[in-house]
């Protein structure tokens, strides 16, 4: 490893928490339910986005060694919040919001490989 490499993950992981940070409360500030849609939300478009931008960078820059690190370890390493995730459904559970906490793990998960395969699909058929 190498000092640089680090540097492009820390680059892209700065960007990628403030904008988890960013999207994640700017969504609950609009919502009044106990469901955490904004982690749900930052989830989903981090998976689509991740599928999609594994295609691009693999397959039409020449950067790909840096692009990998900045954006999809760094960046959408920090975006895409699981580590969060985790713990608001086990919050959910504690607070006897079952129903939610069910709702939250299948929703996340299903709609994340959603995402992935979807971004993955566009990103062939465009590029």
């Amino acid at each position: 490893m190498h000092w640089t490499q680090f540097l492009w993950v820390a680059l892209g992981g700065a960007m990628g928490a403030m904008g988890r940070f960013g999207m994640s409360t700017w969504i609950i500030e609009r919502t009044t339910s106990s469901f955490p849609s904004g982690t749900l939300v930052v989830n989903v478009l981090g998976s689509f986005l991740f599928g999609l931008l594994f295609v691009v960078i693999f397959s039409t820059t020449n950067l790909r060694e840096p692009m990998r690190l900045m954006i999809l370890v760094g960046f959408l390493g920090a975006f895409t919040t699981f580590s969060t995730f985790s713990f608001e459904t086990m919050r959910l559970v504690e607070e006897g919001q079952l129903g939610w906490a069910a709702l939250n793990i299948l929703s996340s998960c299903l709609l994340c490989l959603l995402g992935v395969w979807l971004g993955t699909l566009l990103a062939k058929n465009l590029f």
